[in-house]
């Protein structure tokens, strides 16, 4: 997944299950290792933490695809680890923009403030993809299937 304006760039790519040996233990079977590849006003970061269980990733393509169609009930996207999130934020005379949130394992080096706040990453909707970011996604998640059911 590559959202990308300007200079700025936010890349997510799934690089594997976090515990590969493991097929059938509820949750730790489909933690999946995350990189993320950050430009953003003139500084660049990337790292890779196990940031997402395979079903995440498959509500964040579903919540991008809705996004783009504009079809969407929920502004906010969040998951079990705080590292990563997302949400559409309204913009004065300008379309949506999408709010990527970074923080714990993902919050660049360089970011200032209280270490447990968020850092952001804004994107007009007008000037990205979702629909590409989402099927990129999804082709990333065919090689990671789901291995085990998801706890109610």
């Amino acid at each position: 997944m590559e959202l990308k304006v300007n200079n700025d760039s936010f890349i997510m790519s799934l690089v594997g299950y976090q515990f590969p040996a493991l097929e059938d233990v509820e949750y730790d079977s489909n933690w999946l290792n995350v990189k993320i590849a950050v430009s953003h006003q003139g500084s660049k970061w990337s790292t890779v933490d196990p940031a997402l269980l395979t079903y995440e990733v498959q509500w964040l393509i579903d919540w991008l695809r809705a996004v783009s169609a504009r079809e969407y009930d929920n502004r906010h996207l969040v998951f079990i680890e705080p590292c990563l999130s997302f949400h559409l934020s309204p913009a004065e005379g300008d379309p949506d923009k999408l709010v990527i949130g970074l923080s714990h394992e993902f919050r660049p080096p360089w970011a200032s403030g209280d270490p447990g706040e968020e850092y952001e990453i804004v994107f007009s909707l007008k000037s990205i993809d979702p629909t590409g970011a989402a099927q990129s996604l999804e082709n990333q998640l065919r090689q990671y299937p789901q291995r085990t059911e998801r706890r109610a």
